[in-house]
């Protein structure tokens, strides 16, 4: 199995607060814990980073 960290953008910390203020916090609790169980789960949809951040992947849960 392999090992991976879930890495939050300090803008994504600062969102947090916005997301429980407009009630969508089971929502994207809900997608975090699709890809806590799978990451490569087509949804939400990923794609990988290139440049200095090869080898990481960048999820997009607002879509």
């Amino acid at each position: 199995m392999d090992k991976w960290q879930l890495v939050f953008t300090k803008q994504a910390e600062k969102d947090a607060h916005k997301i429980a203020m407009s009630g969508l916090g089971k929502q994207v609790n809900k997608l975090l814990d699709i890809i806590k169980e799978n990451l490569y789960a087509l949804y939400p949809p990923f794609e990988k980073l290139t440049g200095d951040l090869h080898g990481y992947y960048s999820r997009r849960i607002n879509v």
